[in-house]
């Protein structure tokens, strides 16, 4: 049963953060473009859809319970098996939404952070091919 929720953990981190990713696309594509070049926007906002889906799946999944139940001697499995209530399904799964959500946030946090401190850099250094074409 522990296998069965991470299992469920770890689709349901891959959901959330899919459609972050997938709802963001515009946005992120939009921002990018206003300060990077096209091309280099493009893969910018490639990499950060990528990004986004990999620390949901790793900060959402639930690994903790597997992990217990996995170093558990034999004698204490049935008692944790015993543990894996409705209520202990719900609370997990919100967690991996939670999760998910946060590991996100923190990542465009930082990205947020990174690419204002790179645009400052290239703008400071002129270097004007990296920066989107002026009409």
């Amino acid at each position: 049963m522990f296998l069965a929720l991470f299992l469920v953990s770890l689709v349901l981190a891959f959901a959330i953060s899919a459609i972050v990713a997938w709802v963001s696309k515009d946005i992120i594509e939009g921002i990018m473009h206003r300060f990077l070049a096209d091309k280099i926007g493009a893969a910018v906002s490639k990499y950060l859809r990528f990004a986004i889906i990999v620390a949901g799946i790793s900060d959402g999944t639930r690994a903790g319970a597997l992990r217990d139940y996995i170093n558990a001697p034999s004698y204490s499995r049935d008692a944790l098996t015993a543990q894996l209530t409705q209520e202990f399904w719900a609370l997990e799964l919100y967690r991996t939404a939670i999760g998910s959500l946060e590991g996100i946030l923190w990542l465009m946090l930082i990205f947020s952070l990174g690419a204002i401190v790179a645009i400052m850099l290239i703008r400071r250094a002129n270097l004007t091919d990296l920066l989107p074409h002026q009409e």
